[in-house]
Formats: structure tokens, sequence, C-alpha cells
């Protein structure tokens, strides 16, 4: 199962994204430009999937939304 996270506010970057230690970053994927995303119902730059949730100050923090968890 992999955690999914939208990035509304930026592209995913270097220093846009908490990097847990005990928490692995699956994958990266930033679109060609900001989008609407109907899973999450507003636009967003691109994602960034976990293999653990992350923790409430991570997605605030980073200004991430979480989508629908998938596998």
């Amino acid at each position: 199962m992999k955690y999914k996270y939208y990035s509304t506010q930026r592209p995913v970057s270097a220093g846009t994204y908490p990097k847990p230690k005990d928490n692995r970053v699956a994958h990266i994927h930033n679109f060609d430009r900001r989008q609407y995303v109907a899973e999450i119902g507003r636009l967003a730059w691109g994602y960034i999937e976990y293999d653990k949730p992350l923790q409430n100050e991570d997605i605030d923090g980073y200004e991430l939304i979480p989508a629908a968890f998938f596998s």
C-alpha cells in the first residue's frame, strides 16, 4: 500500500516535501502544469507517494493534500 499526497502550492522538488527517517519516498510525479485533480477537488502541481502515512504536522507544514489510499 502507498500513501499519496498532492502538492497544491508548488511542484514537488528539493525542500518542498517531508523526508521522515522511517518513511521512504516511493514516487514523485510532477504534472507539466498545474491541473485539476478530481480526487481532491482542486488544482495541484503533482504528487508524492510514501510507504507509510505522514504525520499531520508534515502534511500541514508542507501544504500537502492527502489522496485516497491505494495499493
